[in-house]
Order: C-alpha cells, then structure tokens, then sequence
C-alpha cells in the first residue's frame, strides 16, 4: 500500500513554490498525496516564520496537526520551512508529536526524510545548506499540469540585502540565482501547458545574477524569456528592489507587451533617517528619481510597493513625510506593514519605541489614502478596452467571471469582475471597463 502524505502550506508565494517542488519530488518517489489529514500517513506543514504573527499561526496549526496525530493513530509529523530555521531546537523540545524538521534549503530531501522517520522512531532533523539550485530544485511535470492559468516561478533564493527590520538572511540564507538555462527550461514547460501568465518571483528580483557570470542579469534573463516563445503569455516580475532595479526593464514594457507594465518595489519608507536605519541603500531623493523614469519611459506603468510603519524612533514628521509622499499618487497598489521587533533581526537593538496603537493609527491613515488614490486610478479606466486574462467563476457568486488586467498582480491586488459575456479560464479577452470600485473593476467581454 502506498504511503498516504499530507502537505499544507501556510505563508508567502516562494513557501507555495517550495511545496511544490516537495509535492513533485513525493510524487516522484512513489508516495501518494491526500488532501485530508485524517487520511494520511505523513503530515508535512510547510512553515512561515517571517513575523510574530506568522509564527503564531504556524505554531497554532502545527499544534492542531498534533492534535490529530494524538487522536488518530501513528502517523508521523514534519515540519518544514521558516519555522524549523528559527525554532529547531525548541520545536523538537516542547512539541513531542513532532517527528522530524526540515529547513528552507533542504526541502528537497523530504523523501529521505519521510523514509527516516518512518523507519526510525528518533526524531530527525534535515538543516542543512546548499550552496545552490540542483536539478532537484525544480518542480515536476506532474505538478506544473495541475496550474493552467498563472504560475509562480522561483528565480533565486535566500537574500544579502541584510536590511535591518528582516530575518530573510537568517531563513533562507545568502541570496543564490538560479542559471538562466534552468528558469528558462521551466518556463517553456510552464508555458507548455497552457499557463497564460508567469510570475518571476524571488526575495529580490532586482539582484539577480550579481553571483553568476556578471554577463547574467535581471535584464538578460527577461530577454531570453522573451525570446523563447511567440506565443501569448504575460511575464510579471514580483518584489525588486529599488537600489538596483534595472530601469532599461521600463523600455522591454514599453516594447513588448508581453512583459506588463508593472512594477513591484518595495521602497518601506521614504524619510532618509528611517532608510539609513533601515539599511535600504537608498535616499529618498533616487527613490523619486527612479519613480519619475519609470512614468517617464511607461506613462501607464502601475506601480506596486510596501511600506513599513512604526519603525523604532520613526517621528511622526517622518511619518507626515511618508504620507505626502503616498497622497502625491504615485501607486496603484500599495501593502503597508506595522513594524514587528522579531528576536533574530538587527533592528531589534533600537527597541520597540512606538506603541502598538500608534503604528495601527499610521497603517491605517496611509492605507485611507491609498483607498482613495486607487479609487481615482481604478475610475479612470471607465470607457478602456482592456486585455484581461479569464481566471474563471467569481468565488462570491457563480453569476460573475473573475479575471485580471495587465495591471493587477496575481493574489495581492484587485481583479477584473466581468458581468456580460463568457469564457473559459485561461483565455485572454478584450473586456469594456463599465464601473470601477477602491481596488476591483467591473466589465463586459466584447
């Protein structure tokens, strides 16, 4: 009988991407997968530890995974991912169901390290480093079948920015790019089944290629992407950062459509004295100079970026400064994150000045800008014939289509809701911007 396994994932993209990588690698291996934990012989949970919050419901789901196994009968527990990274020892220590842990590089030994904890009752830990991507760091054919509209595709890993207020570093280790001839070959099998949309995803796209051959850049890979196929697909590229954010990547939009205009650069804060603690490598002055190239070289470039409040001394006109900079519009879509003084980041020395209602106070007066700046953009699109990928039925009600514009990145921004006119998923249509809501727009397929 086949070994029945269990993987749910909890945490960002790159975490979805890693499972799987485990799921393909399972596969591969003979084991079978279930959705239900009840029915499984292995529980693997693959973890988040970015922030406290994120810890705690790691946490809270492994100890209802526990739960189960206490109840059930003798399965085994892994924990993989963030959280093993941060909290090996004391997992193992005062979570007695736990089995095994396996960390962010070596996920992809999670056959053996099913296969061990099956065969032996020690508990095993799976922590360490690799120096780079393997063949084995890829997802199979039978995984990328299963996505037919958009996918994620990892293009590094780790991080060597060592900004102040992230763990980055310590949990995914010093940033390492895949070969272009690798991401390459995923992409054309991802393209391969009928996946319309890829997401370049990393913890900074914006360095990729700075520990390869120096002819390897962001710049070089998209253009290889390109080039592979003449087919009709969207490239989008997630989370670079600005103090090498290759601007030339504004022309390749303005050239080819099939790279969206869009960019996602995450800035954390605008006032030079909170960048200077932060470690960003970046003045406020080049921040705006970058943001003025890029309109100027593609006029309808939407912009995407995060911001960080409540930083340790962060005044409050460093936060006025901060919010002028947002009302001045710049940004279609903008996340923004209350400060969280974790035990293993180096900001964590200057103390935790601001109280937790004052940084719910800021978070809240920029995001009612940002609402507001949205609105006006999203209205601003009544009357457009957009190209729009068809994502299939509105999970609120079956009377809708859900789809997305080139504007509007996959799972964090607003969707396109589509009230006249049909589908299938995966298709691209023409659609008519008939009304506009804060982050959502409403059209009909013509």
């Amino acid at each position: 009988m086949k070994i029945r396994v269990y993987l749910e994932t909890l945490g960002c993209v790159k975490n979805s991407v890693d499972s799987e990588i485990m799921m393909g690698q399972m596969l591969d291996d003979g084991y079978e997968m279930t959705r239900d934990p009840l029915k499984s012989n292995v529980m693997v949970i693959n973890t988040c530890a970015f922030i406290t919050k994120a810890v705690n419901e790691s946490i809270d789901r492994i100890l209802t995974l526990s739960r189960l196994k206490h109840d059930t009968g003798p399965q085994k527990l892994i924990v993989a991912g963030c959280l093993s990274e941060r909290y090996r020892q004391q997992l193992l220590a005062e979570i007695p169901e736990i089995d095994a842990v396996i960390g962010t590089s070596d996920y992809t030994a999670i056959s053996a390290c099913i296969a061990a904890t099956l065969n032996h009752s020690d508990k095993i830990t799976y922590l360490e480093r690799k120096p780079a991507y393997s063949e084995k760091n890829v997802r199979s054919d039978r995984i990328l079948a299963a996505s037919q509209i958009y996918s994620y595709l990892k293009i590094s890993e780790g991080c060597s920015n060592m900004c102040s207020f992230c763990n980055i570093p310590k949990l995914r280790g010093p940033f390492r790019s895949r070969s272009v001839k690798d991401i390459r070959d995923e992409f054309k099998t991802v393209l391969g089944y009928g996946v319309k949309e890829i997401n370049l995803i990393s913890q900074d796209s914006a360095s990729y290629g700075l520990d390869l051959d120096n002819t390897e850049t962001l710049l070089k890979l998209v253009d290889e992407l390109l080039c592979t196929l003449s087919e009709d697909f969207w490239i989008r590229i997630f989370y670079t950062y600005p103090n090498r954010y290759p601007v030339d990547l504004f022309r390749i939009m303005a050239d080819d459509s099939r790279l969206t205009p869009y960019a996602d650069i995450p800035f954390q804060h605008i006032a030079n004295p909170v960048l200077k603690a932060m470690n960003r490598k970046i003045t406020a002055l080049e921040i705006e100079q970058l943001i003025e190239t890029a309109m100027k070289l593609m006029p309808d470039i939407a912009l995407r970026s995060t911001f960080i409040v409540g930083f340790p001394n962060e005044t409050e006109k460093e936060f006025r400064q901060l919010l002028r900079f947002v009302e001045k519009g710049y940004f279609a879509h903008l996340g923004v994150f209350t400060y969280s003084a974790e035990d293993n980041i180096v900001s964590k020395k200057m103390g935790d000045t601001i109280s937790e209602t004052e940084k719910h106070s800021r978070r809240e007066q920029l995001m009612e800008v940002q609402q507001q700046i949205s609105f006006k953009k999203n209205r601003a699109m009544i009357g457009q014939k957009q190209k729009v990928l068809v994502e299939g039925a509105y999970e609120e009600t079956d009377l809708l289509l859900q789809g997305r514009n080139q504007y509007q990145g996959a799972d964090v921004d607003g969707v396109v809701l589509i009230n006249e006119g049909t589908s299938d998923p995966g298709q691209f249509q023409t659609v008519e911007i008939i009304d506009a809501h804060p982050y959502d727009l409403i059209g009909r397929i013509i």
